[in-house]
């Protein structure tokens, strides 16, 4: 079965919709401010409208994955400093990473020429 995605579009989706998981299950960790955790929910769940665009190959999904990314990234960054426990520590550590590597996968040129 051929497909038109490339697989850099299905590895940006998948590490999105990670990320997007990984987000929402913020309310899990304690010792987070209200803040923090309501932001993050609303981070994942725009997160994952944005995989389906990456996902259908569409332009508006490329658009809201890398606005998305950046915004995972920024909002994890703080917490690499002052996470209140480990496992907090290595989530904000991966969603960094997995968001920086989405906007490079969503940007290189096999991406681009499959959206619509």
């Amino acid at each position: 079965m051929k497909t038109s995605r490339p697989g850099v579009l299905t590895a940006a989706a998948i590490l999105l919709g990670l990320v997007s998981l990984l987000s929402l299950a913020t309310p899990i960790l304690t010792g987070l401010p209200l803040l923090v955790t309501v932001i993050a929910i609303i981070e994942g769940l725009i997160g994952l409208v944005a995989v389906y665009g990456l996902w259908k190959a569409k332009r508006w999904g490329m658009t809201s994955a890398i606005i998305i990314s950046a915004l995972n990234a920024l909002s994890a960054a703080p917490g690499l400093a002052f996470q209140p426990n480990l496992p907090a520590l290595i989530g904000a550590g991966v969603t960094i990473a997995f968001s920086v590597l989405v906007i490079i996968l969503t940007v290189l040129p096999p991406a681009r020429a499959a959206y619509v």
